[in-house]
């Protein structure tokens, strides 16, 4: 038993005891010491993929204006494009209205650069009314979507407005007594 004591020394002083031993009994290695100096840098991580959340290219083009063009462009808003395999998300907000005709449909869309979108299919919105020859409703409508498959650099993102298919041509108005806006958003390519 003399010996005991000795090899919990030892043990001690030497930083082997540990509780499955079962002796219950614990060491002490005294008071910590002063912090060592900071290690030296580790390897480099690797490459991230360039997160569209590391930056946000957005802009907004807001107007208080309005036009009764029928056929034709509301509004162009210029946009510069930062990658090839982003998309661009894109919303008109604004009052539009048909008047003046019934069973008549008018069609607001986006072009991009001079072309309606087709990946995946258009950024558009309608009118339809139906027995409501004089009624002038001015009303808020949003027209938004995505559109992919554009290049990068500078594009041209207009708002249209025009006949629906199988149509003619009616009364439309865009923009009324209140702010229109095109807000144009780079956002990632969809993972679906």
């Amino acid at each position: 038993m003399e010996h005991s004591g000795i090899l919990l020394l030892f043990l001690c002083i030497s930083g082997l005891v540990a509780d499955s031993y079962g002796w219950g009994a614990a060491c002490s290695g005294g008071p910590p010491g002063p912090p060592g100096p900071p290690g030296p840098p580790g390897p480099p991580g690797p490459s991230g993929d360039g997160e569209l959340l590391e930056y946000s290219n957005w802009r907004q083009c807001a107007y208080y204006e309005s036009t009764g063009t029928d056929n034709g462009i509301i509004k162009t808003c210029s946009f510069k494009k930062l990658y090839s395999n982003t998309a661009l998300y894109v919303a008109f907000g604004g009052n539009m209205r048909s008047y003046g005709c019934s069973g008549c449909c008018i069609r607001w869309f986006f072009k991009f650069n001079g072309h309606e979108c087709s990946n995946p299919t258009a950024v558009d919105g309608i009118i339809y009314q139906y027995n409501t020859h004089y009624i002038n409703l001015h009303r808020h409508y949003n027209v938004e979507g995505v559109c992919e498959g554009l290049s990068a650099g500078d594009i041209d993102v207009s708002y249209w407005v025009g006949a629906c298919s199988g149509f003619g041509y009616y009364d439309a108005y865009t923009g009324w007594n209140s702010v229109s806006r095109i807000i144009i958003q780079e956002v990632a390519p969809s993972p679906y």
